[in-house]
């Protein structure tokens, strides 16, 4: 079983552009309201008349936001997540936003037959990649013990109550969390008669209606080896979608001079080889999105290529090659084509 845990990545750039604005379009304006949440930040385009004051939305946002924080984060000492994986096995009582995403993360995991696993906590941890732990290979034995805690069977939900089976089981949406916020925000802009925006968390995007008179355009990045300099490798044309990046070229450590990434292999315990660079995917939601992308991400090249293909997918993958590692090559599914192309 493989899982990738993102934290705080950003692998796609905003584009905007902008377009002359005559007749009733004059009458409007684009806000950008801005802040952090989920240890990175979050950025919303808007098309609003223009006696419109954005800080009227943005407290709704800023609270909506906060909301999803307590629910999930595992860096919040006193989160519903938190509490629940501090706690004994047994039966608990889940709010709305940790049982929708809960939810999801299962089905995919089933579907993914465990390589996406929201239990993988205790080895991302173990290896430093989570709110606990050191950045440091650790010893067998304590990686040992972290898998013997993984499995997304050892919990169960039904409706919303959450059957913890075994002690010690850690849970981290961290895979998906940011997606949801996403969509969270979205559906706020939609009840304040919003339909026009572009909104995105950590690199994960979901875009409603158009900038002004065009298209939302995104930037796909692709890594600059040896570096932190960004570069656009595809731009797509997004309209009431969404578009999530994964990737394992920023978050890693060294050690002996070996690089370990936050990419974990359950089989072995430890960060998995893979010359997949990233995965975006286009998707409805900005949730589903952002999981198809990790699970695409942990599952390597070519399985993930292919399980894309064979569910209906729309992704792109940035792969290094064989031949030649310091560049790279793409793959990219019919679906993900056509998803860009905006009538």
């Amino acid at each position: 079983m493989v899982i990738f845990m993102k934290n705080v990545i950003l692998f796609s750039i905003l584009i905007l552009l902008s377009a002359c604005m005559s007749g009733k379009d004059s009458l409007k304006k684009i806000i950008n309201m801005q802040g952090r949440t989920m240890g990175t930040t979050y950025s919303v385009k808007a098309v609003v008349h223009q006696d419109f004051y954005e800080h009227v939305i943005k407290g709704q946002i800023d609270q909506r936001l906060k909301e999803v924080n307590q629910s999930m984060s595992t860096y919040i000492k006193d989160s519903e997540i938190s509490k629940l994986n501090n706690s004994p096995a047994g039966e608990f009582t889940l709010g709305k936003d940790f049982q929708i995403v809960l939810e999801h993360a299962l089905n995919l995991a089933k579907k993914t037959e465990g390589v996406f696993d929201p239990t993988i906590g205790p080895l991302v941890n173990l290896w430093g990649f989570g709110p606990t732990g050191e950045r440091k290979v650790p010893a067998k034995e304590a990686i040992e013990k972290a898998r013997s805690l993984v499995g997304f069977e050892k919990i169960n939900l039904v409706n919303n109550v959450l059957t913890k089976k075994v002690d010690g089981v850690y849970i981290d949406l961290s895979a998906s969390a940011k997606g949801y916020g996403v969509d969270a925000i979205i559906e706020i802009l939609k009840a304040n008669g919003i339909q026009n925006a572009m909104v995105e968390i950590g690199g994960e995007i979901k875009t409603i209606g158009e900038s002004m008179t065009r298209p939302w355009k995104i930037g796909v990045e692709s890594p600059v080896e040896g570096s932190f300099e960004r570069k656009v490798v595809k731009v797509v044309t997004l309209k009431d979608v969404a578009l999530a990046t994964s990737g394992n070229y920023r978050n890693f450590f060294k050690e002996g001079g070996k690089s370990y990434s936050h990419t974990i292999d359950f089989k072995s315990g430890s960060p998995a080889r893979t010359s997949l660079a990233s995965v975006s995917v286009i998707s409805d939601t900005c949730m589903d999105a952002d999981g198809q992308a990790t699970a695409i991400m942990a599952m390597g090249t070519e399985k993930g290529y292919n399980y894309a293909m064979n569910n209906g997918i729309k992704a792109y993958l940035l792969y290094r090659d064989p031949k030649n590692p310091g560049k790279f090559k793409t793959l990219e599914t019919k679906g993900f084509s056509e998803a860009t192309r905006v009538k």
